[in-house]
């Protein structure tokens, strides 16, 4: 007689009352001291950082925004389509920019500002390059005074720079005359080419002017070919500099100058004194608009931003 069939029931350990087997399940209990994970807390993590980014940020927004409000406000004051100049303006109109461009006296201020632009560029740019150079380059006693006599007109009040030039232009003749405003406004322009040309000539590296001299090029052609390509950036940045601060010179210029010598700033600065009308914002916007042109088309083929 065959014995009963052994009961496997045991066999299973992992076998429920449910009769379903598989592998044993273990329950884990949670750590002591570690709460368990919530997801609430990644995003509140999330929200402080977004919250610090935010508190960092709007004081520099708010520091942009009280720059950009007094050239936004002038902009929007030249459209004002009646005769005084108030903000809001009371109606839009272009009235004001067609009577500046078809006045004489506008017009004759306009060409000697733009030529006095020209004049001043091409002499600080070549005499501050040269000079800029040879002061970082050059090894030679008293440099450092020549460097701090080069920029010293950057910590001399404008208005006394006026004053000293107008007592000896006096003595030379040169008060009222082109000649006079050129060498003024050199003066003030110069030390901002001086200074970014310095900073393109100390990350400039020698060994790429020796690279030229061992393959025999003289000082003159390397200077040419290889230092001043380096320096390019530089003096970009130094003639726009130049550029805009004689453009917008008025303390100089108003000492200087003279009934035919009127530059564009000096026209303003009388015009607000006696006859406030949307023409000075006009001629205002007209320079702003002319100068970030120029900034951002200079820029545009050129790195000089990087040594600013």
């Amino acid at each position: 007689m065959a014995d009963p069939a052994p009961d496997r029931t045991h066999d299973h350990p992992a076998a429920d009352r449910s009769g379903h087997t598989g592998a044993p399940v273990k329950a884990t209990a949670p750590v002591k001291g570690r709460p368990p994970a919530r997801g609430g807390a990644g995003r509140g993590s999330v929200l402080l950082r977004r919250a610090g980014r935010t508190a960092v940020a709007l004081p520099a927004v708010a520091v942009f925004l009280f720059l950009l409000a007094p050239l936004a406000v002038l902009a929007l004051s030249s459209l004002n389509s009646t005769s005084s100049l108030s903000f809001p303006p009371s109606g839009l109109s272009l009235r004001w920019y067609s009577e500046v461009l078809s006045s004489p006296d506008w017009l004759v201020s306009f060409r000697l500002s733009g030529v006095l632009v020209l004049l001043v560029v091409l002499t600080t740019v070549t005499i501050g390059t040269l000079a800029a150079y040879g002061l970082v380059r050059g090894d030679f006693p008293g440099r450092g005074l020549l460097s701090g006599i080069a920029l010293a007109p950057l910590m001399v009040p404008e208005i006394i720079i006026g004053l000293g030039l107008l007592y000896y232009f006096q003595g030379l003749g040169l008060v009222n005359t082109l000649p006079g405003l050129w060498l003024a406004h050199s003066l003030v322009a110069l030390p901002f080419v001086i200074r970014t040309v310095m900073v393109s000539a100390q990350a400039l590296d020698p060994t790429l002017e020796r690279a030229a001299a061992t393959l025999g090029a003289g000082r003159a052609r390397t200077f040419l070919t290889v230092t001043l390509p380096l320096l390019r950036p530089g003096i970009l940045a130094g003639a726009v500099f130049a550029a805009v601060t004689s453009l917008g010179e008025v303390a100089v210029s108003a000492l200087v100058s003279g009934s035919n010598t009127t530059t564009v700033p000096v026209r303003i600065f009388s015009a607000v004194q006696f006859q406030l009308d949307p023409s000075v914002a006009a001629v205002s916007t007209l320079l702003m608009l002319v100068s970030v042109v120029v900034l951002v088309a200079v820029d545009r083929f050129t790195n000089f931003s990087e040594v600013l």
